[in-house]
């Protein structure tokens, strides 16, 4: 549900992106409380990509690396690859 509030104030979020980086950041926090790994990783990924259009590099490259270190805890090798795909872009 707080993955689901992060993305309603992402799209929302133009002119308060505080708030929106809040949400992202409140669902990953509690996906990681309940030990929810999966679910911590969507939530960094999906961080990212709102911060990827928000042009915010620095917090994309950060919410990427969080997503990739769960994905690869949770040992789902194809959100592995998928995350570093994106990596490269941002390298490119």
């Amino acid at each position: 549900l707080e993955l689901l509030e992060a993305e309603r104030s992402g799209i929302n979020a133009r002119q308060n992106t505080v708030h929106a980086l809040h949400a992202y950041d409140k669902a990953i926090a509690s996906a990681q409380k309940v030990g929810y790994i999966h679910e911590q990783g969507l939530a960094c990924e999906m961080a990212g990509f709102y911060c990827k259009r928000m042009e915010y590099d620095e917090k994309v490259l950060s919410y990427f690396n969080q997503a990739l270190e769960c994905y690869q805890k949770w040992g789902s090798s194809v959100k592995v690859e998928y995350v570093r795909k994106e990596l490269d872009k941002l390298h490119a």
